[in-house]
């Protein structure tokens, strides 16, 4: 049914969009990008008739699927500072990673998902379920690159939501997800230690997605009694969310290779801009003097 509606709407022949699918890993353009870190990250950009099916679906199908409400990456009238702010009182401040984010959300779980959900998916036929998965993977993962990408790993990540957030509550702990960053505050000294380690458990026996992993040398503690840091958010010993150095120099960073930079990183930009325009306005009016009007403008549009 999904492929007979996409047919119909982009008026394309239904064994053009089945052969596509089949075809799609091989659909991609790859190349690499610095780390901040050191090396390289491999983006694998899709094809324009490929990238043109990923959005269909996108708006169509992936947007109307649950998140919860403690993601906040990949939101529409989410951004970086909603996701500090839930942290920007407490005492403590635990954050921890998660290894090979998009790649280890497989076609797997994928088929997982959608046969946990079926009210979610309703009248798609088995041809339906192998074009959408093919379409939305490469080599049976979630890449990044892809524009569909980011809002499905939100939805997939709905059990780890739910069980993070649980195991929070149960503590006095405040939870949010931004992507792969988890993070933790709370007022409660050592509370957080136990969090940690029930958090590497908790992943550990996630079903779905089934191979996520804590990246453990990315785990990290921190107080108000030092400077605490939220997706490039500083929180100040105040209670109140600050524009860090480290954030005006990613941003920097990300306007001058604006060019390589794939659709999530570019949306992801676009806010953090406004939001730092919004804290700091002469810190918008240095990027424009630097990069110039029509560069800012471009790295603002949410629509690359």
């Amino acid at each position: 049914m999904i492929v007979e509606r996409m047919a119909d709407h982009l008026g394309l022949p239904p064994v053009y969009i089945t052969n596509l699918a089949r075809s799609a890993s091989y659909e991609y353009k790859e190349y690499s990008i610095p780390k901040r870190t050191g090396g390289y990250r491999l983006i694998y950009h899709p094809s324009r008739r490929l990238k043109a099916l990923q959005r269909w679906l996108l708006f169509n199908v992936i947007e109307d699927l649950p998140v919860h409400p403690c993601a906040s990456a990949y939101r529409k009238g989410k951004s970086i500072l909603d996701n500090a702010r839930a942290h920007a009182t407490s005492r403590f401040l635990l954050r921890m990673d998660l290894e090979v984010f998009f790649p280890s959300i497989t076609e797997g779980d994928l088929r997982t998902y959608i046969a946990q959900h079926a009210g979610l998916f309703t009248a798609w036929t088995p041809p339906d379920v192998d074009a959408f998965c093919g379409l939305v993977c490469r080599k049976q993962m979630l890449t990044i690159g892809a524009p569909t990408s980011p809002a499905l790993s939100n939805a997939i990540c709905y059990d780890l939501d739910v069980s993070l957030h649980s195991l929070s509550d149960a503590n006095g702990v405040v939870y949010t997800r931004y992507a792969d960053d988890l993070f933790f505050s709370t007022d409660q000294p050592d509370v957080l230690r136990r969090i940690e380690k029930a958090v590497i458990k908790a992943v550990s026996e996630l079903k779905l997605p089934a191979k996520l992993k804590v990246n453990l040398g990315k785990t990290r503690h921190s107080s108000k009694k030092r400077a605490r840091h939220v997706t490039g958010i500083v929180l100040g010993s105040d209670g109140n969310p600050y524009i860090g150095r480290k954030l005006k120099r990613k941003i920097r960073a990300l306007i001058h290779k604006y060019a390589t930079l794939d659709e999530p990183t570019r949306a992801s930009l676009a806010g953090m801009i406004a939001y730092s325009a919004g804290f700091d306005p002469d810190f918008l009016n240095s990027l424009i003097a630097k990069y110039g009007l029509p560069a800012v403008r471009n790295a603002m549009s949410r629509n690359p």
